[in-house]
C-alpha cells in the first residue's frame, strides 16, 4: 500500500516503516562519530522506542558498548495499520545493532505493570544477572490503577487561572491560539500519579527486591525545566507538578541506592526537542522553533543524539558534571543561556504568525515532527508502494 502521513488532531495516526530506518540509522551515524567512553554493560531504558530513550539507547550501545533492553508500549502492524513509529523503531535498532555482537531486546507491553517488570527480572537473571543503569524515559498519557483497576489520565492544564497560548497545528501548519483550562485537584494528582515518580521508584524497588541490581548502578530519569515563556503552562501547571514529584522521588531513591549498592539516582534536564508529546503542551511548538532558529544562529545547537551521548560521557560517566541548586544536572544549559533565552523570547513575543512559521527554526520544526514517523526523507519514494508484512519479514528481531 502507498503510505502517506495520517495526522489527527496533531497525532500521527501512521508511519513510514523505511523512514523509520533512515531516522535512527542517522543517529547510529553520528554516534560512531563521537567518542567512546567507559559506561554501563547491561542497561535497562523504560520509554527507550523515540526520543530521549532511543537516543540514550544508540548512545550506549555504542559509545560504551553496552547491552541494551528496551520496554516500551507500541502498535504493531495490522492489517492496514502500519504500526507505530516505535515499534519500526525498534525494529530497524536490532537490525542495525547486531553488528556490536551485543545483546538487544524489546519487550512491548505495558511499562506500569507488575507482569511487565516481573518478565524483565527473569530476563535479566537468566541472561546478565545484573543490570547497572536503568534509565526512565516514560512519556504516556494513561496509567492502570493496579489496586483498582482503573484507567488514570493525565491532563495537560493551567493551576489557578487558565492560561492563553499558542500552538501549531501540524496538518493544516497553521498558528492557533488555545486556552488551557484551570486543574481541579483531582486533575492534578492523576497526572501526578500518570507522569511522576511513583512506577519509576516501583522499578527501583522490584529490581532491588529480586536482586538484579549491581554494585554502583545508577538509576536516571529525565526532566525538562524551560524558560519563561514556557513556564505557566509547563513548571507551573499540571505536568510541572509531576515533574516535581518526579524530582522528589530521585532525592529518596539516590539515598536508597547509595545505601545499598554505593550507587545514585540522577534527574537529568534534557533540552527541548521535537517529540510526539511537545506539540500537545501549548506554548512548546512556538518555543521550540524560536529556540531552534536562535541556537542554529549562534552554532549551540546539538541533536537529540549528541545531547544525549555528552550527558553519559561528560555528565553521568565523565568529570563534567554540571548541577543546579537542586542537585539536577543541567545538560540544558546551552539552552538556558542568557543571550540564547533573551533572542528566543523576542522572537516569541514580537513576530506575527506568518513570520513565525517562515522562520528556518519552525520549518526545522515541521520536518523533525515528520521525520520522526518516518516522513519528508528526501532518500524515499513515498509514491511507491509498500507491503508491510512483506517488509517486516525481513528482520529476525527478539522480543521478551
Amino acid at each position: 500500500m502507498k503510505i502517506t502521513p495520517s495526522i489527527r488532531s496533531n497525532f500521527f495516526t501512521n508511519a513510514h516503516p523505511k523512514g523509520c530506518r533512515i531516522n535512527v540509522l542517522k543517529q547510529i551515524k553520528e554516534a560512531k562519530n563521537n567518542k567512546a567512553f567507559k559506561g554501563p554493560k547491561n542497561v535497562l531504558i523504560i520509554g527507550g522506542s523515540s526520543g530521549y530513550g532511543l537516543a540514550s539507547r544508540i548512545a550506549l550501545a555504542y559509545g560504551a558498548n553496552a547491552n541494551t533492553i528496551n520496554v516500551s508500549y507500541e502498535s504493531e502492524p495490522r492489517g492496514k495499520r502500519t504500526g507505530s513509529a516505535g515499534f519500526w523503531n525498534n525494529i530497524h535498532f536490532q537490525d542495525l545493532a547486531k553488528e556490536t555482537n551485543n545483546i538487544h531486546v524489546d519487550l512491548l507491553g505495558d511499562a506500569f505493570s507488575k507482569e511487565t517488570k516481573k518478565t524483565v527480572v527473569n530476563y535479566i537473571k537468566e541472561t546478565f544477572g545484573t543490570i547497572d543503569l536503568i534509565i526512565y524515559s516514560l512519556a504516556a498519557g494513561a496509567r492502570k490503577d493496579e489496586m483498582t483497576g482503573e484507567i488514570v489520565r493525565s491532563q495537560i492544564k493551567a493551576i489557578g487561572e487558565p492560561v492563553v497560548g499558542k500552538t501549531i497545528d501540524i496538518k493544516s501548519q497553521e498558528i492557533k491560539t488555545i486556552t488551557v483550562e484551570t486543574a481541579t485537584q483531582e486533575d492534578i494528582d492523576n497526572t501526578v500519579f500518570v507522569m511522576g515518580g511513583s512506577d519509576w521508584s516501583d522499578w527501583i524497588t522490584f529490581l532491588d527486591t529480586h536482586q538484579v541490581l549491581a554494585d554502583g548502578v545508577k538509576t536516571i530519569a529525565y526532566t525538562y525545566v524551560g524558560g519563561s515563556t514556557t513556564n505557566e503552562i509547563y513548571r507551573d501547571g499540571t505536568i510541572g507538578k509531576a515533574k516535581e514529584d518526579l524530582e522528589k522521588t530521585g532525592k529518596a531513591l539516590d539515598t536508597k541506592l547509595q545505601k545499598s549498592y554505593d550507587g545514585e539516582a540522577i534527574i537529568s534536564s534534557s533540552k527541548a526537542i521535537v517529540s510526539k508529546a511537545s506539540v500537545f503542551i501549548p506554548q512548546m511548538p512556538i518555543y521550540v522553533s524560536c529556540l531552534f532558529e536562535t541556537m542554529k544562529k549562534h552554532t549551540m545547537h546539538e541533536s537529540i543524539l549528541n545531547h544525549k551521548h555528552r550527558l553519559f560521557k561528560d555528565m553521568v560517566y565523565g568529570d563534567k558534571r554540571i548541577t543546579d541548586d537542586k542537585g539536577r544536572i543541567r545538560i540544558d544549559h546551552h539552552e538556558m543561556d542568557s543571550l540564547i533565552q533573551k533572542e528566543t523570547t523576542n522572537l516569541m513575543t514580537n513576530l506575527s504568525d506568518s513570520a513565525l512559521l517562515s522562520l528556518k527554526g519552525t520549518k526545522d520544526f515541521l520536518t523533525t515532527f515528520y521525520q520522526i514517523n518516518g516522513f519528508r526523507f528526501d532518500e524515499i519514494n513515498y509514491n511507491e508502494p509498500l507491503k508491510i508484512v512483506n517488509y517486516l519479514d525481513k528482520f529476525n528481531f527478539k522480543r521478551l
